[in-house]
């Protein structure tokens, strides 16, 4: 024979107060689990986005190396070097916003040749202040499940100006080469900064992104 006991109130308050604990106890256990398989796909994902920008530093100084002030030869080194380890479609897309979509086949191709051409060109104006600096990794991170942020110092071999805090985003998808992302600057993210000023040409046009790759190719000329 079975006896049913009617449940005092400090009982069901225990019970309940031990359903909850088993609750978050799983809980705990799984977000350990998972925690686990993000640090693992991390570790991966940080290793290759560190190699990345180390060998990109090392082909920087040997640029450096063999700079001799030749402005089409610098150039075509800068620009084999931003195709080497940047990611242009992906670059190009962030930094047009919500435009992107409304932007043809044809406009999205002329956009893309035009900010290459403008971040090449300013970094080819820029190129000689990177002589005399040494890139030192310092920590690295991974950002959700494609990306990591590879930060490290600029400092000034001869001490003649303090040291710059940069920061590296990487892409690392599956079946594919790491490629980088954006470029932080003293925690100033590059890629977010044009991001913002094409939406204000693009507002300012009544919308046209016609009137962004205009602005592209102006500041391209004004950069040669």
């Amino acid at each position: 024979m079975i006896c049913h006991e009617k449940l005092t109130s400090k009982q069901l308050f225990a019970f309940a107060l031990s359903f909850k604990s088993a609750r978050i106890f799983l809980a705990s256990v799984m977000l350990i689990w998972l925690g686990s398989q993000t640090s693992f796909a991390g570790t991966s994902q940080i290793d290759d986005a560190n190699k990345l920008v180390t060998q990109m530093m090392v082909d920087v100084e040997s640029i450096l190396a063999q700079d001799i002030n030749d402005d089409l030869a610098r150039r075509e080194n800068v620009s084999a070097l931003f195709d080497r380890y940047f990611d242009l479609p992906t670059i190009a897309k962030f930094s047009a916003g919500p435009y992107w979509r409304a932007a043809d086949a044809d406009q999205k191709t002329a956009y893309e040749t035009a900010i290459r051409d403008v971040i090449i060109g300013t970094v080819v104006r820029n190129f000689d202040q990177l002589s005399g600096l040494k890139f030192t990794a310092t920590d690295s991170q991974a950002k959700g499940t494609q990306l990591v942020l590879v930060n490290g110092t600029f400092t000034d071999n001869k001490q003649q100006q303090p040291p710059i805090v940069v920061g590296w985003r990487v892409i690392t998808a599956d079946n594919a080469s790491p490629r980088i992302l954006d470029v932080e600057i003293e925690n100033i993210s590059m890629l977010v900064t044009q991001k913002q000023e094409n939406i204000a040409i693009i507002r300012k046009n009544e919308g046209k992104f016609s009137a962004l790759i205009d602005a592209m190719n102006q500041r391209s000329q004004s950069n040669n």
